[in-house]
């Protein structure tokens, strides 16, 4: 334990200032509280470590609040030993994933160059992913074409292929999906005992939501066999297994899923969920609750980081969904039911 307070001194406290950044259920009240866009603004930049994020613009503060996680995951990448920093690399790699999907999504349905990068993250900071002459390409078979000669063409070529195999957007999106998190498990092998557990345990929730998401949309929404919705299915698990999953494709209810999941904590938070929807927000209150607990119980290990990048996400996740709520006129009551974390403290 002495070595490992040595090892992760610099780390350890680096998140305890990164932690001061999450807000606090005050601050979440007095934003919910907030009458309008420019009260959020006023109150984001008063009380919150978000100042920096708050924009004129409805579109510039988005794009400003997204960025601020993948801040954090750097600073965190940068005070981590080299094995731990291979792992968080591979896991902040997400974002280099969402800009590639919403490139490659946007040129599959003909969207303007303008329209898909306003959706884009910080794509510039990121020079594996060639963004610009992305943007230029005519056709998906082009980006593609120009992806297979960057560093993740171990990404592209086989998401091409199972593209090609299944010409649909979800298809394309389970396809990056499955390498991605082939690559974080892979990761995750590699880190040491200590530090692997407390890790897993905050993955194998991640996994499980991935999983369960993705076969409850192919069977319910876009009507998939059990068979195609289980080719789809991540090739990683975590307490739903592998032969779990194959007994759940072959319900056609949500209600069934739920009632036939084994790992009784994901049972109990769903049960009550009558929606897709509902189904993911209690999933992300599951894992924001799982994430502060490990932070304060995993620490000097590389599972109190995961919590703290976690939470930065849930964090900006529930920002985001208050920000465009506001502007789209959404009641409050109605926004706080799309929230994961708010509730979480």
């Amino acid at each position: 334990m002495a070595l490992r307070y040595g090892k992760y001194a610099f780390l350890h406290a680096r998140l305890g200032a990164l932690k001061a950044g999450l807000l606090t259920e005050r601050q979440w009240q007095q934003l919910l509280d907030c009458g309008s866009a420019a009260e959020q603004r006023r109150v984001l930049e008063s009380t919150t470590g978000y100042a920096d994020a708050v924009r004129s613009t409805h579109e510039g503060m988005l794009r400003a609040l997204k960025q601020t996680s993948r801040t954090v995951a750097g600073k965190v990448v940068r005070s981590t030993p080299s094995d731990g920093a291979r792992f968080f690399r591979a896991w902040a790699r997400r974002d280099v994933l969402r800009n590639l999907r919403a490139i490659l999504r946007g040129k599959a349905i003909g969207r303007s160059a303008d329209d898909i990068r306003a959706v884009l993250i910080d794509a510039d900071a990121d020079d594996r992913l060639p963004t610009e002459r992305l943007l230029r390409c005519g056709s998906l078979d082009a980006a593609f074409e120009l992806l297979e000669a960057t560093p993740l063409r171990h990404w592209v070529q086989s998401a091409r292929r199972l593209y090609e195999r299944d010409p649909t957007l979800f298809g394309l999106d389970a396809a990056l999906d499955r390498l991605y998190y082939a690559e974080v498990w892979h990761a995750l092998d590699r880190l040491d005992a200590a530090d692997r557990e407390p890790v897993a345990t905050l993955l194998r929730l991640e996994v499980d939501q991935v999983n369960l998401l993705w076969l409850l949309r192919y069977r319910l929404n876009y009507r998939l066999s059990p068979a195609e919705t289980y080719y789809l299915l991540l090739p990683v698990t975590g307490h739903v297994s592998d032969t779990e999953l194959q007994r759940l494709v072959r319900e056609d209810s949500q209600a069934a899923v739920t009632a036939r999941l084994a790992y009784r904590p994901l049972r109990d938070v769903l049960a009550p969920c009558a929606s897709i929807w509902e189904v993911e927000v209690a999933l992300w209150r599951y894992r924001a609750r799982q994430a502060r607990r490990l932070l304060s119980q995993a620490t000097f290990t590389l599972g109190e980081a995961l919590a703290l990048l976690l939470l930065k996400v849930v964090d900006v996740r529930d920002l985001v969904a208050l920000v465009e709520g506001t502007a789209l006129g959404i009641d409050t009551v109605r926004i706080r039911q799309q929230l994961t974390g708010a509730g979480s403290h």
